[in-house]
């Protein structure tokens, strides 16, 4: 059996293969409108998951493209048609086929992608704007995303990075009682992030923000570098450069009069908890450390197994299941080697044109395999810097966390801070919990967009809770 790969920049490799056969669903007796279909539709419950771009043309035809990223429309279907609720795309120069039933009610496109001998079935939702604008009516908006007029005060500010002077951007949200405030700054996960970590129609660190806010915590978030507002490039960025990045924002909110400088801390989710004690250690102290999600093994055994159990839940064979875990180890193997980035190149190239990547396609995935801090995170092990740790922390993983597990990392993690000077350690495994720290049902990456709660309460009270006890509150 031949299993093929499709790297996703934000979610950093994907594994394909066979897939199992279901009959396609029925076409649906509703309408379907061009304000419903336009746009971005992406895939996630499977370890497939394309994203694909239905546009307008100026004749007023619909046409749609395989995307690449967001800044590049993709590759052209040379066939698009929409009939009632039935979509058809076609390309002959893939070899792709998809024929799909657009379901308005559920905002979502049902249908099965077929490339050569391979075949899957899909549920199509539509990818969100990761950056919408705050003053915008909120109707549509999370139950849990706050609205203005905010019981705080916020401030757009900048500062300069001491990795290369290049100047982030980012948002500083203040309590409105008369400071000196304890304060974090927020750290995200893999991917090109804004200051909201936003995601499938959730803000997530917004939610965040404003929740530590009321309760007298002062928050920085920040775009990373070479995303909307904050300069630099990230695909260039090595992972030191982002961790410099993060120990700039802890140098410049100490330095705030109106910030309590010996009371700030981090708070970090998955890469940006795992590299968090590594900043605190070597770049800038804090005060303590706040980790969600975090990976707690070397990035590439962490990574090597999520597409693996990915498939496994979106039902492959044990079969495919072993043989993407395989080839996911091969592809590890190459990327945290000592070979420059353009031997590696030369040796994932093959893998990727095998696996059905062609022209602009493979040279993104390419490029997104080995841009100098993703190939520094697959290397990167964070128990040297966890066993270095001597201030208060706090770990939090969501028992149903598909891509960081708690039981592959808790036990690692726990094992790490016994060795460490802090006094105190707390390591929690929240049941019920995915790993953006939502109540989850199904484990799928999909559910994120239909979940309403951006953030479990439980997480949002147990770490104000735990920062309020370490920077003395009453």
């Amino acid at each position: 059996m031949r299993t093929s790969s499709l790297f996703s920049f934000r979610v950093l490799l994907c594994l394909t293969g066979l897939f199992p056969t279901t009959a396609l669903p029925a076409p649906a007796q509703e309408t379907s409108s061009d304000t419903t279909i336009v746009g971005e539709w992406s895939a996630e419950e499977s370890y497939f998951r394309p994203v694909i771009r239905l546009e307008r043309a100026a004749n007023g035809s619909l046409v749609a493209f395989l995307a690449g990223n967001a800044e590049k429309k993709g590759t052209p279907f040379s066939k698009t048609r929409l009939r009632g609720d039935s979509l058809f795309l076609e390309s002959d120069r893939m070899s792709v086929q998809f024929r799909g039933v657009l379901l308005v009610k559920q905002r979502v496109i049902k249908g099965r992608w077929s490339q050569g001998e391979r075949s899957a079935t899909l549920t199509l939702t539509p990818v969100e704007e990761a950056a919408a604008d705050e003053s915008a009516p909120t109707t549509s908006s999370r139950p849990q995303h706050p609205e203005k007029p905010y019981p705080y005060r916020t401030e757009e500010v900048t500062f300069k990075s001491e990795s290369d002077g290049v100047t982030l951007a980012g948002t500083l949200s203040m309590p409105d009682k008369e400071g000196p405030h304890p304060a974090v700054v927020l750290l995200q996960g893999s991917g090109d992030n804004g200051r909201d970590y936003a995601y499938r129609g959730h803000k997530f660190f917004l939610v965040l923000a404003d929740h530590l806010t009321r309760h007298g915590i002062a928050v920085l978030r920040y775009d990373l570098r070479g995303v909307d507002e904050s300069e630099g490039r990230l695909s260039g960025a090595s992972l030191e450069d982002l961790a410099r990045d993060a120990a700039s924002a802890l140098r410049f909110l100490k330095e705030r009069p109106s910030i309590e400088a010996g009371s700030v801390g981090l708070v970090g989710h998955s890469m940006g908890g795992m590299i968090a004690p590594w900043i605190h250690d070597q770049f800038q102290d804090a005060a303590f450390l706040a980790l969600l999600a975090p990976l707690s093994l070397p990035g590439h055994q962490v990574l090597s197994q999520q597409r693996a159990r990915i498939a496994d839940v979106a039902g492959a064979s044990p079969a495919e299941v072993d043989s993407i875990r395989k080839q996911s180890r091969w592809i590890f193997e190459i990327l945290r080697s000592d070979r420059d980035s353009a031997d590696v190149a030369s040796q994932l190239r093959p893998i990727f044109r095998n696996g059905g990547a062609q022209n602009d396609r493979l040279q993104l995935k390419v490029e997104a395999n080995t841009s100098p801090w993703f190939r520094d995170f697959a290397r990167y092990d964070p128990r040297p810097a966890l066993r270095q740790v001597e201030v208060p922390i706090l770990v939090l993983f969501g028992g149903e966390d598909l891509l960081v597990p708690p039981q592959q990392n808790a036990a690692p993690m726990r094992a790490a801070l016994a060795d460490s000077r802090s006094n105190r350690v707390s390591v929690r495994v929240l049941e019920g919990l995915n790993h953006r720290m939502q109540p989850t049902k199904t484990e799928r990456a999909s559910e994120t967009a239909e979940i309403e709660t951006t953030i479990a309460p439980e997480v949002l009270e147990q770490l104000t809770k735990w920062i309020r006890d370490r920077v003395g509150f009453e």
